[in-house]
């Protein structure tokens, strides 16, 4: 058997402290409407503009043209959205959903809702499917803490574009269930999907090679600077302003992962209250993934080399894109993927003040992640023994 590491003893015990804090805090922290009264308040707190009721265009059922058609068009580092839809990949670019922010879909008779904010950076993709009625979005016109409100078409309901809850009207309470979406350039989505359908340029005349606020690809335009058009309920200085955010939800713990943090350093080994898991970034697609780290009831630790993951316990080599093991004693073994949304990090932290971040203190110390040679007494084929991460 491995010897007692005190080291891994002290970590355990003390995320199980900060797992404590952070329950207590969760409970009572504001933020995002907690029950039906809280949902029913929103009403009381949106923000007008300048913006009518469709005013913006939104998209219903529009066309799509193959990624080898597309691609004449397209610069490799444009920015663009990938949801994953059942009926496979499909690729939005950014510069199309500006003009649009809603694209309302249909497969195999049930309906589905792709929608960003440009405002706040948020990203989200729904299934629109309610007991049998497929939902319909507009964008309402008025803002809650700078992110749009969207009203279906069906019932007039008023629902929360970050969060796919419904705070007005016959629907009052109901959440849709989100579907993965991934922010990454065309380049990387093009290789990577070669066979997704992408959102073609719709008819009419707007200037679609034209962002009205400003540009990803550049410095100095809104998407970067410290202004902030329309109020928030509270300003989180823990980073900046706008600064991109992979954010979700997971065993009633919020987080939100500064993206450009887990790209330098390839893994990052976290908890979130007792969970176990690691932020790591996929370089073919050009994103950061988040997988629970916990194989076969052992939370394992894993670090980043050359494009590839290796783990700690049995030195096995894991895809970062899958969280699957190709090589060595793990091989099959898998990690499950935890799939959340993209905000800017001013729209998460007011809606969620009382959000887990990365980097944070939940992150495992560097000085645990290091090779050490396996006991002599446990050898798995010359490897390490998982179990010793618990000891």
């Amino acid at each position: 058997m491995m010897t007692h590491n005190p080291g891994i003893s002290r970590l355990f015990f003390a995320c199980a402290v900060l797992s404590s804090a952070l329950a207590l805090f969760a409970e009572s922290a504001w933020g995002r409407p907690k029950n039906l009264e809280q949902l029913a308040a929103v009403s009381k707190k949106l923000v007008q503009t300048n913006v009518s009721y469709g005013a913006i265009p939104v998209l219903y059922r529009p066309r799509y043209d193959r990624v080898q058609d597309a691609d004449l068009n397209m610069s490799r580092n444009e920015p663009v959205f990938v949801v994953m839809l059942p009926d496979g990949p499909r690729i939005y670019p950014q510069n199309i959903m500006v003009w649009h922010q809603v694209v309302n879909e249909v497969i195999d008779d049930a309906a589905y809702a792709v929608t960003y904010c440009p405002i706040t950076g948020t990203l989200m993709a729904y299934n629109a499917s309610m007991h049998g009625i497929n939902l319909i979005f507009d964008l309402e016109g008025r803002l809650y803490d700078g992110n749009s409100v969207l009203i279906d078409r069906n019932s007039g309901s008023l629902w929360l574009q970050e969060t796919g809850m419904a705070f007005d009207g016959p629907f009052l309470g109901r959440g849709l269930p989100m579907l993965p979406v991934f922010w990454t350039t065309w380049g990387a989505a093009s290789r990577g999907f070669p066979d997704a359908r992408v959102l073609a340029l719709p008819s009419g005349h707007r200037p679609y090679g034209r962002d009205p606020y400003g540009n990803y690809m550049k410095q100095g335009t809104y998407y970067d600077n410290d202004l902030l058009v329309y109020p928030i309920q509270h300003l989180d200085k823990r980073f900046h302003k706008k600064t991109p955010m992979l954010c979700l939800e997971y065993n009633n713990f919020l987080l939100a992962v500064d993206i450009a943090y887990v790209k330098k350093r390839g893994a990052v080994n976290f908890f979130l209250g007792p969970s176990a898991l690691l932020a790591v970034y996929d370089g073919k697609l050009d994103v950061v993934r988040i997988f629970d780290r916990k194989i076969w009831a052992e939370p394992f630790l894993f670090v980043s080399q050359y494009g590839s993951l290796t783990d700690l316990a049995t030195r096995s080599r894991w895809d970062p894109a899958t969280g699957k093991a190709l090589e060595g004693n793990m091989q099959g073994a898998s990690m499950k993927q935890l799939y959340g949304y993209y905000s800017m990090w001013f729209a998460w932290a007011s809606m969620n003040p009382e959000t887990f971040t990365l980097p944070g203190p939940g992150e495992v110390p560097a000085n645990l992640l290091q090779f050490s040679p396996p006991d002599a007494g446990s050898r798995m084929g010359g490897q390490q023994n998982p179990s010793a991460l618990q000891k």
